[in-house]
């Protein structure tokens, strides 16, 4: 266990919200009202869209932030301002997950879809309501994905640093799309090892958490040494990891108010995660028994995840997993010393890292 907790990290990112939270609403602001000028049909997507984001824990923007200064960026504007492009992207691809993943929850919100579908009705739409909310997703989030890029032509930076950052947005961006698509397929599937599972965290979550904001914060401030990129890149990689690991733990052990999503939804879904691969293999007879009667079963019970909950504590399918997320701190901490000598940025690098595994939401 490490001896230094995640309340640094935490009351980093708490400053990190206090900061930017403004400017992300001043900046939604303004392009709603942009969009009122053609209709208020997309003002009212871009609205609903902001509802959804505002309730985020901004982790990718604070560490994009973090990438900034660890690089010698000095200018927290910037830095600032950097990081809402990157809660653009995440949040348009929560909500596009949540439309393939067919959730009906988020940031204990309707998911948008759901929103969009009811405003079909209330509209009167021709045709299939659920279609129309889909519909109006597909607009929005690639509406946000150019927002986004438009935010970091904006940046007040080298535009030599603009187009380094720009080139690693969009390497992981599609690296994070081949990756749910892998997860989409192999879901359906069914069938999947805990290699090929690790492989789908990698592209279609954890590169994109850790390593896409930490590079892209790090190349608007003109860092090149590659040596320090490449520690960069690897705790990045080793902090998605974590992230993953306890979002996977939360979403079958978590508290649902403070989720902010339906826990045992991945359950429901048939998700191929850690816990349920581990279980596959290491459980008894009558635990993989229920394990297949409950995994993808859209209608199961309260009382079913209950029973699952207590099936992956006494497998030890839950332990495995909990000391496999820990093993990425320990792995994401050997960087730090290679990415900054300063030692207030280094206790901020690994007590954020350790705050991945402690957070309860």
């Amino acid at each position: 266990m490490p001896l230094m907790d995640g309340s640094i990290g935490k009351q980093y990112l708490k400053d990190y919200l206090d900061k930017s939270d403004p400017l992300f609403e001043e900046h939604l602001q303004k392009k709603i009202d942009e969009a009122r000028e053609i209709s208020k049909i997309p003002a009212e997507l871009l609205k609903r869209f902001l509802d959804t984001a505002r309730r985020g824990k901004k982790i990718r923007g604070a560490l994009v932030t973090l990438g900034y200064k660890v690089a010698g960026g000095t200018d927290e504007m910037t830095a600032l301002q950097a990081g809402l492009v990157m809660e653009l992207f995440h949040t348009a691809l929560l909500i596009q997950d949540d439309v393939m993943d067919q959730d009906n929850l988020r940031r204990e919100l309707p998911a948008l879809h759901h929103q969009f579908k009811q405003f079909g009705k209330k509209l009167t739409v021709r045709g299939d309501f659920l279609h129309y909310g889909e519909s109006m997703v597909s607009c929005v989030t690639d509406a946000i994905f150019y927002l986004s890029w438009e935010k970091l032509l904006e940046l007040n930076v080298d535009s030599k640093n603009i187009i380094a950052a720009g080139k690693t947005y969009a390497q992981y961006a599609v690296r994070t799309a081949w990756g749910q698509a892998l997860d989409i397929t192999t879901t359906a599937l069914g069938e999947i090892k805990e290699k090929d599972a690790m492989a789908i965290l990698r592209y279609k979550s954890a590169e994109y958490t850790g390593v896409l904001p930490l590079l892209a914060g790090a190349a608007l401030a003109g860092e090149k040494d590659e040596k320090k990129l490449r520690a960069i890149k690897d705790y990045g990689l080793a902090f998605g990891w974590a992230f993953q690991i306890q979002d996977d733990i939360l979403g079958m052990f978590g508290d649902e108010e403070k989720v902010g999503k339906p826990v045992g939804s991945d359950l429901r879904e048939g998700k191929n995660t850690l816990l349920m691969l581990h279980l596959a293999q290491k459980g008894t007879p009558e635990q993989r028994a229920f394990q297949r009667k409950v995994l993808g079963n859209k209608n199961i019970t309260k009382d079913d995840v209950l029973k699952m909950r207590q099936i992956l504590r006494d497998a030890r399918s839950y332990q495995h997993v909990v000391d496999l997320g820990w093993k990425y701190v320990d792995e994401g901490k050997k960087q730090i010393p290679l990415i900054t000598a300063d030692k207030k940025l280094q206790a901020i690098l690994e007590s954020l890292i350790v705050y991945m595994m402690e957070r309860v939401k």
